[in-house]
This record gives C-alpha cells, structure tokens and sequence, in this order.
C-alpha cells in the first residue's frame, strides 16, 4: 500500500507524517493531539513542552487502555448472548417437537375415536333394524316383543349417548390439534425473525 505524506501543525510545529491512512484521517490524528496538548498547557502552563507532550502522551495512552477494556467487555457480552442464542434455539427446538408429537398424538386419537363412532354407528343402525323386524312381526311372537323392543329401545339410546360423547371427544381432539398447529405455527415464525 502505498504511503501517504501530509504535513500537519501540532503545537505551533510543521510536521511532515507519512502513513497508509488517507490525508484526513492522518490531519484528523493530528488536530486531536494538537487539541489534547493546548489542554495539557492550559491546565499547566508551567510545564516546559516537553512534559506537556509526555504527559499528553500518557492521556491518550490511559484513554487507550480505557477503550481496549470496553472492547474487551463488549466482546464478551457479544459471546455471552450468542450463547443465549444458541440456548434459547435449543429450547425452541425442543418445544417444536414437543409440538409435532402432541399433533400426532392428537391425530392417532382422533382417527381411534372415528374408528369407535364408525363401529357404535354400525351397532346403531343393526339394533334400529332388529327393532323394526320385532315391530312387524309383533303379533307373532306375543307380549314379550313390548319388553323386547322397549329393551333394545334403551340399548339404542344408549349407543345414541355413546356416540354423541365420542363426538364431543373427537371434536375435542380437533379443537386440541388445531391449537397446538396454531402453536407450532407460532414457534416457526419466532425462529425464523
């Protein structure tokens, strides 16, 4: 790279700096030392120029230190919430799949209890049918149809109540999955800002 020379005034002296810098960044540098010495002289104007500048030059050099310390503390916080980052998208992977089993599981009771409401609707029609069969060929068997009949008429409203709380339960479920999609829905945007 190539250097740059500039001539600067630093306390009433014409130097002439070379460096890779630019020339503003270079005067910049300058004007700061220049600066932080008329300060020195102000606060001291006993002191002979060269203790100014020395003591100049410990000024900057402690400011120095000063920002080396933050950079150093900035660093490690940058390190400590990467960390937490990291933490935190483990936990939310975790929760994801929490989220993804409970579906599943939700699903598989669903499809069980569709199975039951299927199976006790085949029951129901079958119990209507020998109902009706008993109806009509009433006179024939005699007076324990009515007992017959009565009885399978409360096996029918019983299978009728097994139905309606499997489809409540069902409805449930669903209620339950969708929820947990909304869930799932809801981790997937949170990771992906």
């Amino acid at each position: 790279m190539d250097m740059n020379r500039v001539s600067v005034k630093i306390d009433g002296v014409d130097y002439q700096i070379a460096g890779e810098k630019n020339e503003a960044e270079i005067v910049k540098v300058a004007k700061y030392i220049d600066g932080e010495l008329k300060n020195i002289s102000k606060a001291a104007p006993s002191l002979n120029k060269t203790s100014a500048a020395i003591l100049t030059s410990v000024n900057i050099a402690d400011k120095l230190f000063d920002r080396d310390r933050e950079i150093e503390e900035l660093k490690k916080e940058i390190y400590q919430m990467k960390e937490t980052d990291s933490n935190k998208n483990e936990e939310v992977e975790k929760e994801f799949d929490n989220v993804l089993l409970k579906l599943e599981e939700a699903d598989s009771k669903i499809a069980d209890l569709k199975i039951k409401i299927s199976k006790l609707e085949t029951d129901l029609a079958s119990k209507d049918e020998t109902i009706k069969k008993l109806e009509t060929s009433g006179g024939q068997v005699g007076g324990d149809v009515d007992k017959i009949v009565k009885s399978l008429e409360m096996k029918v409203k019983e299978m009728e109540n097994k139905v309606a709380v499997a489809e409540n339960m069902a409805a449930e479920f669903q209620n339950k999955a969708y929820n947990l999609q909304l869930n799932y829905e809801e981790l997937k945007n949170k990771t992906n800002k």
